[in-house]
């Protein structure tokens, strides 16, 4: 009898634990799978002599680093954890995506593994349903024999189709870095940082010394060593090819190079470009610029979903809220969730050059916002859980994290007077040049609608003047008969 107590015990402290350890809110930051380099020549070989259909698009390796990483949040988020419903559910998922193929696939090839085909989460329909599934326009049999073969599933293998909202350049929620109205400032600070920062020019001082020999080898390059640039860009391409397993041969062979060292030292070298060159200055300002709005907006729907888990009335209807989902999903770049980083770390007042790793081809930034009680009556009672891929970056109380997040993220004003837009992320214009242009454009048309006047009644005059020139030297019409083309004797031009 008191073993039994001892378990009842014992099962009732577990279920108390999770009740108040429950994820409440999550927010992922993924950088894209595998790629093909960024420059590939107008033959479609990169430098190191291998061929690739387009520049920077998702390969087959990619694809599948998703998928697992989707898998990985299955058994995570929904197996273990029992956070997300184990069908998709489109109160519970907003996804946001950059404008790139290579997002964009990362994105649909990581939700297949979030609700995999294998598991058959699609929709069924009923008798009704498949009699009046079909689109206007005829159906040719072969197309009927291949819907009858599914059955009942509206797609073949149900699969689940996920909406993916694209954040465009123009957006301005991220990618700060493209938009060419801030080049002039973005371009500044690149500068600021590779000049002023004295680690940068180490690590490529460092990069060179230990390779810039082996490299000169394949390259035949004049000079002793490469720029940072340079440096990039030969890295970019090594990486694609050893991620897709290519072999590169004539490189290995005139290199020297142990590629599994090399490999490493390239990833860490992007890394270091991206702390020192990128985000080296004191303020953190390009970190501000691309990441700002974005944080903003996670800390908006954490608060949403936590204001919904507070409340007692209409707990339901609050949990189905579109506004207020469960998890919000950012498919980008290794800059961007490098600036997430820096900018979390930077605002939690935390050590970045101890916390901070480059952002790996699949890896992820998560934030778990968690409760510590069973049931949360303010800010104060959640705590958010910080991980880049396995490795905690913090861990602190969620009121702290807010207060903290609101009083350094730059607001909308900033961003746009430093980049020079106005609301509406158009370029400022103030009221005198309003006034200008209006003048311009006016005198413009004005000046269009004279030439057009003139040019036509010039033509008016000129046309009138010939047409009575040669109706008086013309044959009546019944003597117009037999006109040859190929003869005009008979029709004056004098």
């Amino acid at each position: 009898m008191k073993e039994y107590f001892l378990l009842l015990i014992i099962f009732q402290l577990f279920y108390f634990t999770l009740l108040q350890d429950r994820l409440v809110f999550l927010y992922t930051h993924f950088r894209h799978g595998a790629r093909a380099p960024q420059r590939i020549g107008d033959n479609f070989y990169d430098m190191l002599g291998e061929f690739w259909n387009t520049p920077g698009e998702l390969t087959g390796v990619g694809q599948r680093m998703q998928y697992i990483l989707g898998l990985r949040n299955r058994e995570k988020y929904i197996k273990k954890e029992k956070f997300l419903s184990e069908t998709y559910d489109a109160h519970e998922i907003l996804i946001h995506s950059t404008n790139y193929n290579r997002t964009m696939v990362s994105c649909s090839s990581q939700l297949q593994g979030l609700y995999p085909i294998r598991e058959q989460l699609g929709y069924n329909l009923s008798q009704e349903q498949k009699e009046i599934a079909y689109p206007p326009g005829n159906i040719s049999q072969e197309i009927q024999n291949a819907v009858d073969e599914i059955e009942s599933v509206a797609l073949p293998y149900q699969m689940t189709l996920i909406p993916i909202r694209m954040i465009s350049d123009n957006d301005r929620e991220m990618n700060i870095g493209e938009i060419k109205e801030c080049t002039e400032e973005n371009n500044a600070i690149f500068s600021q940082n590779s000049q002023n920062v004295q680690e940068l020019k180490d690590v490529v001082k460092n990069f060179n010394g230990k390779y810039a020999e082996s490299l000169n080898k394949y390259f035949n390059k004049e000079t002793a060593s490469f720029d940072g640039v340079e440096l990039d860009d030969i890295c970019d391409a090594f990486l694609s090819n050893y991620v897709d397993k290519r072999e590169m041969k004539e490189f290995k062979a005139k290199s020297g190079l142990d590629f599994d060292i090399f490999k490493e030292d390239c990833f860490n070298y992007t890394g270091d470009l991206f702390i020192y060159g990128y985000y080296g200055d004191e303020e953190k300002t390009l970190a501000h610029l691309e990441s700002s709005k974005l944080l903003r907006k996670e800390l908006y729907y954490m608060k949403r979903r936590l204001d919904a888990d507070i409340s007692a009335e209409n707990e339901d209807a609050n949990l189905k809220d579109f506004s207020r989902p469960k998890m919000l999903m950012m498919s980008a770049h290794d800059y961007t969730v490098t600036s997430d980083i820096v900018l979390l770390l930077y605002s939690l007042g935390l050590n970045i050059s101890e916390l901070y790793h480059f952002p790996r081809y699949a890896s992820q930034l998560a934030l778990e916002v968690r409760a510590t009680k069973s049931k949360c009556s303010s800010y104060s009672d959640y705590y958010v859980l910080g991980l880049h891929d396995e490795d905690e970056l913090f861990n602190i109380n969620a009121q702290e994290f807010i207060n903290k997040m609101e009083r350094n993220l730059w607001s909308d004003e900033k961003i746009n007077n430093f980049c020079g837009f106005d609301s509406d992320y158009n370029i400022t214009i103030n009221d005198e040049d309003k006034k200008d242009n209006a003048k311009t454009a006016y005198k413009v048309l004005m000046s269009v609608f004279i030439c057009l006047s003139a040019i036509l009644l010039a033509t008016t005059i000129l046309f009138g003047y010939k047409y009575s020139k040669a109706s008086k030297s013309m044959p009546p019409i019944d003597q117009q008969v037999n006109y040859n083309p190929t003869n005009t004797t008979n029709i004056s031009t004098k």
